[in-house]
């Protein structure tokens, strides 16, 4: 089997190393040489991809697109997000892969997707996206969609944590924080990466998957923890409740149809690896 990762950062790079000890054939994109020069050096097959695609690529992309699967993982930026760049980015990556002759896609895309809902929230659940994110992905998802039906399995991930990455070293000592009753939905890399490789090596019929810790503290109960744990400064939230009471991302399904057992499941219980 080979499988190509196009966006080799945080959680890509962690990815392909992984696929790599499965003994997977495992190509990988950076935008700068020196990045390919990583790649290859860990046994990962470098691409030098810079997007957006021009209709004549060379022939390493072309290699690289030519795969079983296609994994997309290229987040959009935070700031300055210039959604329909972004958007041509990828659909041209999506436009050459399909001429190339890749089979299958899976899109990285984010349960941000599912703002402003509440309660509990499943991966058939109706989405109406309000921030820029959220309706940048689920834009994406639908194109996307168009061009792969079946072939396309979109998995939304919660808040990113782990090695090096954690949310708290951003709140730490903050003061009048809002929102401080309202539940977390993070995801530690280590469960992302054991449910891509199960979604790469199993033909699922679930076409949309989602993925976030079962356990779902307030956000004061949480950052309050782990800056504890962490001997930093804990953040402070506002007393007052906002009325809104937060969404719940249940998982249960994507992890039931993959046979996958979260290894991060209880929030509390880890230490920030920070």
């Amino acid at each position: 089997m080979k499988v190509s990762i196009c966006g080799c950062g945080w959680l890509g790079l962690p990815l392909a190393l992984s696929l790599k000890s499965q003994a997977i054939e495992v190509w990988g994109s950076k935008t700068t040489l020196a990045g390919v020069n990583i790649l290859q050096q860990q046994g990962i097959h470098g691409c030098l991809l810079t997007l957006p695609l021009i209709e004549n690529i060379n022939t390493q992309v072309e290699q690289f697109l030519a795969t079983d699967v296609l994994v997309i993982a290229i987040p959009p930026g935070r700031k300055n997000l210039n959604s329909q760049a972004h958007i041509k980015n990828v659909m041209s990556l999506s436009a050459a892969a399909q001429k190339a002759g890749c089979k299958r896609v899976i899109f990285i895309s984010t349960t941000s997707v599912y703002d402003p809902l509440q309660g509990e929230v499943f991966e058939t659940t109706p989405v109406c996206p309000s921030s820029a994110s959220g309706q940048l992905h689920y834009q994406l998802e639908q194109q996307l969609r168009q061009q792969w039906q079946h072939n396309l399995t979109v998995l939304r991930l919660s808040g990113l944590f782990g090695p090096l990455r954690h949310p708290v070293t951003f709140l730490s000592g903050r003061q009048q924080l809002s929102a401080g009753k309202q539940p977390v939905n993070l995801v530690h890399l280590d469960d992302c990466i054991q449910v891509i490789s199960a979604i790469i090596q199993q033909e699922t019929s679930m076409l949309i998957m989602h993925l976030a810790a079962s356990t779902h503290p307030s956000r004061e109960q949480y950052y309050t923890a782990m800056a504890l744990k962490s001997q930093l400064p804990p953040p402070y939230f506002n007393d007052d409740n906002d009325g809104v009471n937060g969404k719940k991302i249940n998982s249960n399904q994507t992890l039931k149809s993959l046979g996958v057992i979260m290894k991060h499941d209880d929030l509390l219980r880890d230490d920030p690896q920070i």
